[in-house]
């Protein structure tokens, strides 16, 4: 298996300030790439670059923090005019930025689903729209040119643990954009990965700290998910399994085995039902 070659390429990860995306920013500059942390939170982007330099001191890449509102298009199209004057054309996206809110659809508030939304699903939208022309230019060229979507184990099916269905809903939707994206994308030479972790030890549960004014501002957000994430897998593995099926080319890129029984469930339940059509329309 042959490694992608990120050496001086412009990698782009939105949510880096912390978690699986400070993982995903800190293997690239490893790799060799010029790295855009990009956060909503500037002073915690700023500091994870910073430490991400003294990390990698040595190696060729470099990480420089940048600010942006991912639910926000003309806060992504104005990072990346800033990447490409500081860093150069762009090689890499990651989407990674998201939010969680917990609850059943029949306890979720209108503007909690929203917020989830906004972020999780319409920053990734926002991500592609801003940064697909400099990709495009940069697969033209004959350069590395990728897209990585952050899915999650509620890409592919329904944990059996709490409910968060607005959260089940945005990975849902994550998917589906990414495989459309893949197939939109085929003929440009720009390739699409959706990573799909399970739980991950991050600050994912304490993210409604951002909610904006508009949509009800912070709020506290449940200590008891904080401790369920404490167990879950380290970003660093997380991502050092993303950077391997990127590398191999995957699409889906699932990064805990536990995921399993959880998935085909699903695909059993979906050819269950292929079966019944089968036998409904004999």
């Amino acid at each position: 298996m042959s490694s992608m070659n990120f050496k001086d390429a412009v990698v782009v990860v939105t949510g880096a300030a912390s978690g699986i995306g400070r993982a995903l920013a800190e293997l690239a500059v490893r790799r060799g790439a010029h790295v855009a942390v990009a956060d909503i939170e500037i002073a915690k982007a700023t500091d994870a670059a910073a430490a991400i330099n003294a990390a990698c001191a040595g190696d060729a890449g470099r990480a420089m923090p940048f600010q942006v509102d991912v639910s926000d298009a003309g806060s992504f199209s104005a990072l990346a005019v800033s990447v490409a004057r500081d860093l150069g054309p762009v090689n890499v996206l990651f989407n990674n930025a998201g939010v969680f809110a917990m609850g059943g659809l029949d306890r979720t508030s209108a503007n909690n689903f929203r917020w989830v939304f906004e972020v999780n699903v319409f920053g990734t939208f926002n991500g592609v729209s801003a940064f697909l022309p400099a990709l495009q230019a940069s697969a033209a060229a004959g350069r590395l040119a990728h897209i990585v979507n952050t899915g999650s184990e509620n890409s592919l099916g329904l944990p059996p643990g709490g409910q968060f269905t607005a959260y089940t809903a945005t990975k849902h939707a994550i998917l589906g954009m990414s495989d459309g994206l893949r197939r939109d994308l085929k003929s440009s030479g720009i390739g699409v990965s959706v990573v799909c972790p399970g739980a991950v030890n991050t600050g994912l549960w304490n993210s409604a700290r951002n909610r904006p004014g508009s949509l009800g501002g912070p709020k506290p957000s449940p200590a008891g998910l904080a401790q369920a994430l404490a167990h879950g897998q380290d970003p660093a593995d997380v991502a050092r399994m993303a950077f391997e099926g990127m590398d191999a080319g995957e699409f889906i890129i699932v990064t805990n085995p536990a995921i399993r029984k959880m998935a085909e469930q699903r695909n059993a339940e979906v050819a269950q039902a292929l079966d019944m059509a089968d036998r409904r329309c004999r």
